[in-house]
């Protein structure tokens, strides 16, 4: 859980791998729904203290944090830019559905205190970030557990390995890594 906290909140300041990694191998490793749960809140929690991190930084130094977030691998120009743009148009909109769609969340945290407030921020973006966590932990779950339940650990861990391989090999080719 630890481990899980820690993924959470580097990815929303830093890390460029999505939560969802771990939280999907957990979800393979846990016969009980009740832990992947307790791991995903685990993750919403880092996620939540890496917004506020970010947000409050962006609040007292936002050309720092937006050149830190430019350092990034996958993060450029173009995708502030649509942060930006979408955040004008609906801050409810953009929070919730931003992070959703291959946005880094770090650079809404970054650029949220020019358009709302932290509680406004952290009210939107807690939920969506829970619930695309939630979601894909859940399939990977039921998948593990239910549908492929006769497959080794050994090979749902490749199976597994393979798909985020692909995720991201998709991901870096839409954005590339520099």
């Amino acid at each position: 859980m630890i481990l899980i906290f820690i993924w959470g909140f580097s990815e929303a300041v830093w890390f460029f791998i999505i939560p969802d990694v771990i939280l999907t191998f957990y979800a393979l490793c846990n016969k009980k729904f009740k832990y992947v749960v307790y791991a995903n809140a685990a993750a919403v929690s880092g996620a939540m203290i890496g917004g506020i991190t970010v947000f409050v930084w962006s609040s007292i130094s936002p050309e720092h944090a937006e050149n830190f977030m430019l350092g990034i691998p996958a993060v450029h120009e173009y995708m502030i830019e649509h942060v930006h743009q979408t955040l004008e148009n609906s801050i409810f909109t953009a929070l919730i559905t931003g992070p959703l769609f291959g946005v880094p969340y770090k650079l809404f945290a970054s650029a949220a205190p020019e358009y709302t407030g932290m509680l406004i921020f952290l009210l939107f973006t807690i939920p969506a970030r829970l619930l695309r966590f939630l979601l894909v932990s859940s399939i990977a779950y039921l998948l593990s557990h239910y549908i492929f339940k006769n497959l080794s650990f050994w090979l749902k861990t490749v199976i597994w390995l393979i798909v985020w391989i692909i995720v991201y090999i998709i991901y870096f080719s839409i954005h590339s890594f520099f």
